[in-house]
């Protein structure tokens, strides 16, 4: 059963004059198997995958293209998600990244709030540091399995590192 999180949030792009229509990548853009192994295996407990496309990786996968056929189908910027509902969040943001998105605070924020041990950050060039209580575990470099050079960001809640 899908689920569809209504929002009046637009992202930036919706606003903006543009000479080309907004498309979403559709399949262009999935993970190669080895891919997919090596996240899963990062994935700790129960899993919330953002931005999910048609990857399988997950017990709730989040997206907002219905196409691709997630549980929820919701913008990122406002989940329906209660605190410290996942053990792991993770999420592989479109090609274009968080400098372009409306409020990658309130994302970095929403992802703390629900996350329960960790979040894993998958992006190609970028690096985005999250708030407190989360620290910075592990960097990946994932090139060999990947078309493209990807960095994958390890965050585990410091209350967990104590234990």
């Amino acid at each position: 059963m899908q689920i569809r999180v209504k929002t009046n949030h637009k992202p930036q792009w919706y606003a903006k004059k543009r000479d080309q229509p907004v498309t979403l990548f559709k399949r262009a853009w999935v993970w190669s198997r080895a891919e997919e192994k090596l996240y899963a295996k990062l994935c700790v407990g129960s899993v919330l995958h953002l931005c999910s496309g048609y990857s399988d990786l997950g017990d709730c996968r989040v997206d907002i293209n219905p196409g691709a056929k997630p549980d929820i189908v919701a913008d990122i910027h406002y989940l329906p998600f209660k605190d410290q509902s996942f053990d792991t969040i993770i999420i592989d943001p479109p090609w274009y990244g968080p400098q372009n998105w409306m409020q990658w605070e309130r994302i970095a924020s929403e992802m703390v709030r629900i996350a329960r041990k960790r979040i894993i950050v998958i992006l190609g060039n970028l690096f985005y540091m999250l708030p407190k209580p989360f620290e910075l575990k592990d960097v990946y470099i994932v090139k060999r399995i990947s078309p493209q050079v990807k960095l994958v960001y390890v965050w585990d809640r410091s209350e967990i590192l104590v234990k």
